[in-house]
């Protein structure tokens, strides 16, 4: 019992963990496709930020789709965190992802499934319509638990997932990069600011010692 109260009390830290979450879409042949039928197939998914395994720290994630389809609420418990589908129209799709530390509160967004490409070159054809979103899951003062867990080094990567060479993970990387670039510089701001402030505060309190001075006379 004393182990468990430690692991879920809480810590000063703040851990950040990107990932990525979009949509792959891609025509079915025109042969297979019958008037009001299906005329795309597509995947929704939540992976790690280099296709990375996140359930050391995610415990599930729930797509909430369309009314129409059978089953709109999909639980998914392993990775990869994602559901396929058929379909013939563009919808928003919600997502909730779940922590292994039931004291953190789950995150929900949505994403807005793309199934038509904007590039109408023949190449464009054979490539599947892909809309990704880098965002970060931030933990504030997460337990002991959650902490640990989200320190361990993922077991393996999803390098043998056949959207892999589709997926925006150079993208991603410059995109990191150039935010940790402008977290720097955003922290080097406060800094000097912060030695401003000191320096300004030494002064007042300089110039209130030596009215205190005076006014002992």
């Amino acid at each position: 019992a004393m182990a468990a109260a430690e692991s879920s009390m809480r810590t000063k830290v703040t851990m950040e963990k990107p990932f990525v979450y979009g949509s792959a879409a891609i025509a079915l042949n025109p042969q297979e496709i019958q008037p009001g039928q299906h005329t795309h197939r597509w995947t929704v998914y939540v992976r790690g930020f280099e296709n990375e395994d996140m359930s050391t720290f995610i415990e599930k994630v729930t797509f909430q789709l369309h009314e129409s389809f059978e089953k709109p609420t999909r639980e998914i418990s392993k990775p990869p965190y994602e559901v396929t589908e058929t379909g013939w129209g563009e919808f928003k799709i919600f997502i909730k992802v779940h922590f292994r530390d039931p004291i953190e509160q789950p995150v929900s967004f949505s994403h807005q499934l793309k199934l038509f490409s904007t590039n109408k070159s023949e190449s464009a054809k054979t490539k599947p319509v892909m809309s990704e979103i880098y965002d970060e899951f931030v933990f504030h003062h997460p337990t002991e638990r959650l902490k640990a867990l989200l320190a361990k080094k993922p077991e393996r990567k999803f390098t043998d997932h056949p959207l892999h060479q589709y997926f925006g993970i150079n993208t991603f990387i410059s995109q990191e990069r150039e935010h940790i670039s402008k977290l720097r510089a955003a922290i080097k701001q406060v800094g000097e600011k912060m030695d401003k402030l000191r320096q300004n505060l030494f002064v007042i309190e300089d110039e209130m010692y030596q009215l205190e001075k005076i006014s002992r006379r």
